[in-house]
């Protein structure tokens, strides 16, 4: 198997070049069965680099010389399922599986190794549509039109990974890097993986394209929506998206249908009210979209708004991106006309607890309905019946809804750049309003008997009371402290390196505290870093976090 004597994989002459999807991913999350069956559905050819690390194990093993590797090739048979199986001079190799391959995953660290058993891939897929599975199979086609990695929460894997006991030594933790997708197995089943994979395939190839359905409620908003849809219209043609935009007029006295359908809107009309809960369902009956987006009637938007809103859908699955916002003085209608924005007041918590929401212990608390987006598969499994419209007046319906994602596995993504400029409208918290929250909050803890910690925000609710919002939330959340330094090990990556590999460093080597500083400011980041270091909580800055965070300590 020496690289220097085989191609990159491709078709030659004048045929399509070849179709490659990489399969990589954390030990126990049946990638193999993945690779298999999603090779099966799009009828491509399908190989394992474990296969051939475990050769290289069982066959240095037995001649004890380490050029023995480079005889090592797929050969012509197959297993019944399928599977290529490695020859060693042209002979089949027995003993591969787990007895057979112990000591394989030491030849993973092995760079000459490594570099044969990609090339050894390589040769096998040439001119062929392929899923490749295994370590390092992303790195070894780093141009695969769609590169996997799969993992699960520990609980979700094997006993065997559980109990810390290596079932298959070749078969060690492989490597996440940007660009790759996170693929979070769950308790979703092979024939859903599948499905949503084959979905995903298909983008990738160009043979369909994405699309979002963006469900605006809208209850006498002629005058806001006059402002929201020309920005609306624009962030639609600069997604590269098929975009539907579905504004439910909830009983409307003014001319909010005419407005929004001359913007470019499906329009539903509820006639009588159903209030915020009822018309986001009665939009979601109409959305047709991969992704929904909820979008309050008075938010403008940026030209990229939905371009970041869908790219950070891409990079995992099962993720509900939770969109910043700012807002606007009374009678400011540009928010690009110099005037100092008021903060979101949620930021004001994440500069607390970072901008990876997995730090929190209850994310959800921080989904607010005026800019919130969920992939539509997941969305249809985990909150089938859509917001829950007993909840009437102000408050908690959202969260509430996110509550219920959450319970299946929501992945979080705040992002300041999918973020949205409110116009100005009163949000004094009076005492009719308070009373309507808190009647809410009574529907809410009824329901899930696990939110009863939602009555610990009620003093920094309640209007009556002076108190710091921040420290209310704390004792909700119960959360750490990003004030609380000592042991945090610091990664600091710089525009536009790739700081995964340093999380999952840090973590092999023990780290149990990690910031991860990214002068990007790459929301996805906080997915991708609790995909390389699951349950560990990486905290999130960008550089001016951070040096507002080490500078004033106290701030946290």
């Amino acid at each position: 198997m020496r690289s220097a004597e085989l191609p990159v994989a491709g078709r030659a002459g004048s045929g399509p070049p070849a179709s490659v999807v990489t399969v990589d991913g954390a030990a126990g999350t049946g990638r193999t069965a993945v690779a298999a069956a999603l090779a099966a559905r799009l009828g491509w050819r399908w190989c394992s680099t474990d296969e051939l690390y475990r050769a290289c194990a069982v066959v240095h093993g037995r001649t004890g010389d380490w050029a023995s590797v480079d005889d090592i090739r797929f050969g012509a048979d197959r297993t019944s399922d399928g599977h290529p199986q490695p020859t060693y001079k042209g002979r089949r190799i027995d003993g591969l599986h787990p007895l057979g391959a112990a000591g394989a995953g030491s030849f993973t660290d092995d760079p000459r190794i490594r570099a044969t058993v990609a090339a050894e891939v390589r040769r096998f897929v040439d001119g062929h549509d392929a899923v490749v599975v295994g370590r390092g199979a992303g790195e070894a086609f780093p141009r695969a039109a769609l590169r996997l990695y799969l993992s699960a929460a520990p609980a979700q894997r094997p006993r065997w990974h559980q109990a810390g006991l290596a079932r298959d030594a070749a078969q060690p933790e492989s490597s996440l890097r940007l660009g790759m997708v996170a693929w979070n197995r769950g308790s979703w089943s092979l024939d859903d993986t599948v499905s949503r994979l084959i979905e995903r395939v298909n983008v990738a190839l160009g043979r369909r394209r994405r699309s979002v359905s963006v469900v605006i409620p809208a209850r006498c908003s002629r005058d806001e929506l006059g402002l929201v849809m020309p920005r609306l219209t624009a962030a639609a043609a600069g997604s590269g998206s098929d975009v539907q935009l579905v504004v439910v007029d909830d009983g409307s006295t003014d001319d909010t249908a005419s407005v929004a359908a001359a913007g470019g809107a499906q329009v539903v009309s509820l006639g009588a009210s159903r209030g915020r809960s009822g018309a986001r369902n009665a939009g979601l009956q109409a959305a047709t979209g991969d992704v929904v987006v909820f979008l309050d009637s008075d938010m403008l938007v940026e030209p990229d708004f939905l371009a970041e809103h869908l790219r950070l859908h891409e990079a995992a699955n099962d993720t509900v991106v939770v969109g910043g916002r700012c807002h606007l003085p009374p009678g400011v209608t540009d928010p690009t006309g110099g005037e100092v924005l008021r903060r979101d007041s949620r930021e004001a918590l994440l500069d607390v607890y970072s901008y990876n929401m997995a730090c929190l212990s209850r994310p959800w608390s921080l989904a607010y309905g005026c800019n919130l987006s969920v992939d539509r598969w997941f969305l249809e499994r985990a909150a089938p019946t859509g917001f829950d419209e007993s909840f009437v007046g102000w408050g908690l319906e959202d969260q509430e809804f996110a509550y219920r994602l959450a319970g299946h596995g929501a992945r979080w993504a705040y992002s300041r750049a999918a973020s949205g400029a409110h116009l100005h409208h009163d949000r004094t918290m009076t005492a009719e309003r308070f009373a309507g929250w808190k009647a809410n909050l009574r529907r809410f803890v009824d329901k899930h008997e696990g939110a009863s910690a939602l009555e610990r925000l009620v003093p920094g609710m309640d209007p009556f009371q002076e108190v710091d919002y921040v420290d209310v939330y704390r004792r909700f959340d119960c959360g750490p402290a990003t004030a609380d330094l000592a042991g945090l090990l610091v990664v600091r990556v710089l525009r536009p390196d790739d700081p995964l590999p340093a999380v999952q460093d840090a973590v092999a080597n023990g780290a149990g505290r990690i910031a991860l500083i990214d002068d990007a400011d790459r929301a996805e980041l906080a997915v991708l870093a609790e995909t390389a270091a699951p349950g560990l909580g990486v905290r999130l800055y960008s550089g001016a976090d951070w040096e507002r965070l080490a500078l004033d300590p106290g701030a946290g």
